[in-house]
């Protein structure tokens, strides 16, 4: 079998722009199509519906697809006949009485939780980014897909006032230009998506001028971004006086955004940097309001918060804890009391916002569970990346490795002062961690991704 990525890489620029091109008109059939419009409306006025439409709604969703789940799909069918056999008399209708389902038994058997009613040679296959190992593969049918778009659309590009149709960029974790490559273009031109999709794994001092040169001859309305990279560019930018094109806005996308990350990078690219939160999985969905609010698409699903330590489910609406997703967005896939390792707060209904819009406003979201420091005295803390706000820093990787011993590896900015800024980055580390924990900073030209084009700001190694 013929390996096109490698055929791909080997070909010039202009075949590389055609192939492509040709995938990007195939992935445009899948997403957009004649409904997408009024899928598009019909999203934008649900944005008016009140708690009580809301939560009536979610009612009727939700015992649609716990009735889908058992009845069609094969992880769930053999569940209940299991409960059934060894006596349990708990009904399947309520919601309370589900497992909790974890990220690896899904990643281990995906096609266990395709319904029994579509084929799925008709399916599209996704997969997660893999940043924390193994991508886990998502089937979705066509139908499932579009309406994923035109959700999209409306609550992220709507509220910014542009569209799919408009030129636009990303900075993403495809590998469109061999990872060896030294001159440019580091970017291809996808002409079936209106689309310049840049290459995050060639990103340097040297490569800044090229980035913003291609930038500026496709003057593309708006980006979608990993901040992460978009953020070493913006570094780039203004350490070099680089003159990137003013655009309507940045979407963070697949990362959480951190404060300065948006902040260099609306310096530098003079755009206002918006944050979205979603996965794959299409069990959760989140985007910003033009006054910072984040707003919880109901749409896609219904959270339950976990404590991580007792494993009981959290009542309160001001604790935080895991997430525990039940998605009534894919009934291809159907994934009820899904545990993919995000952690934060509940949305909440309680306070309206300037947008006007009703949507409910998402509480802090930290990240991945897996984000917590263990400290010598028994506590879990989130690491917080305002410990290292006016640090003049690029990025910096927080490696556990051990109970008492951090690594923080710093890529450093032009005014940092190796006799100065290290002793302050581990005072301030250790007023939150505590004194009897050992720092260590490491200086370094940048910090390794993964095969995606991420990486983990913290890291532990500890119980490994």
């Amino acid at each position: 079998m013929v390996d096109l990525l490698s055929v791909y890489h080997t070909l010039p620029y202009p075949f590389r722009v055609v192939i492509a091109s040709m995938r990007g008109l195939e992935l445009h059939c899948w997403r957009y199509g004649s409904k997408t419009s009024q899928m598009i409306e019909d999203a934008i006025e649900r944005e008016s519906w009140t708690r009580q439409q809301w939560e009536a709604w979610h009612a009727e969703k939700l015992e649609l697809m716990l009735h889908h789940a058992v009845t069609h799909v094969p992880f769930y069918q053999k569940y209940w006949q299991v409960q059934r056999r060894n006596g349990s008399k708990v009904s399947w209708k309520y919601l309370e009485n589900w497992p909790v389902l974890e990220k690896e038994r899904v990643r281990n058997s995906p096609q266990a939780f395709i319904s029994d009613n579509i084929r799925v040679r008709n399916l599209y296959v996704d997969q997660t980014s893999g940043t924390t190992g193994r991508p886990t593969l998502i089937y979705e049918s066509r139908e499932t897909v579009q309406k994923w778009f035109a959700l999209f659309e409306a609550r992220i590009r709507r509220w910014y006032n542009v569209s799919y149709k408009q030129r636009w960029a990303i900075f993403g974790g495809q590998k469109v230009v061999p990872l060896d490559k030294k001159s440019p273009p580091f970017w291809v031109h996808n002409l079936g998506l209106n689309q310049l999709y840049f290459s995050v794994f060639h990103i340097s001092s040297d490569t800044a001028i090229n980035y913003v040169e291609a930038l500026n001859r496709f003057s593309p309305t708006h980006l979608i971004v990993y901040p992460s990279s978009l953020s070493v560019l913006a570094n780039h930018v203004l350490e070099q006086n680089l003159k990137p094109p003013k655009m309507q806005v940045i979407f963070s996308n697949s990362e959480k955004l951190l404060p300065h990350q948006k902040a260099v990078i609306e310096q530098s690219f003079h755009s206002p940097v918006v944050d979205t939160y979603g996965m794959t999985e299409l069990v959760s969905g989140a985007s910003e309001c033009a006054y910072g609010a984040m707003h919880f698409w109901p749409e896609m699903g219904i959270i339950e918060l976990l404590d991580h330590q007792t494993k009981e489910f959290i009542q309160s609406d001001h604790r935080s804890g895991e997430f525990i997703f039940t998605g009534l967005f894919n009934e291809d896939m159907p994934l009820i009391r899904y545990r993919n390792g995000d952690a934060g707060y509940l949305p909440t209904w309680d306070c309206s916002c300037e947008c006007g819009k009703g949507l409910p406003k998402f509480g802090e979201i930290f990240g991945r569970q897996n984000d917590l420091i263990v400290t010598p005295d028994g506590r879990d803390l989130y690491l917080l990346d305002s410990l290292f706000n006016g640090f003049p820093i690029v990025e910096v990787q927080v490696i556990q490795e051990a109970i008492d011993k951090l690594h923080l590896l710093v890529v450093p900015e032009k005014l940092y002062q190796t006799n100065v800024h290290d002793a302050a980055m581990i005072n301030r580390m250790q007023a939150y961690v505590g004194k009897t924990v050992r720092v260590k900073v490491e200086l370094v030209d940048c910090i390794s991704r993964n095969g995606n084009g991420k990486f983990k700001p913290y890291l532990s190694l500890v119980g490994k």
